[in-house]
């Protein structure tokens, strides 16, 4: 789907690959599926250095993007657990 592209244009992003879009079930919003670029490391949200992985979230969660055509947007992200050294 050509909104990946516009995606990439808009909101690039270091960390994490955006892989699909799609309508929702609703019809009214587009999810768009993203994962971790391979061989990117988490960073911690306190220390704020890179660790190792070593879970990951069960359910995926969503995040809000600004809406496209005023039609919603979000992106659905399963989260890491980092292990922090400090």
């Amino acid at each position: 789907m050509q909104l990946i592209t516009i995606l990439n244009c808009v909101e690039k992003s270091k960390s994490y690959v955006y892989e699909n879009a799609r309508f929702a079930e609703d019809g009214k919003t587009i999810e768009v599926e993203s994962r971790p670029r391979k061989g990117n490391r988490p960073v911690c949200s306190g220390c704020g250095r890179a660790g190792a992985t070593y879970d990951h979230q069960l359910k995926p969660r969503q995040f809000q993007f600004v809406p496209l055509w005023q039609i919603a947007v979000v992106f659905v992200y399963t989260m890491r657990r980092e292990g922090c050294h400090s």
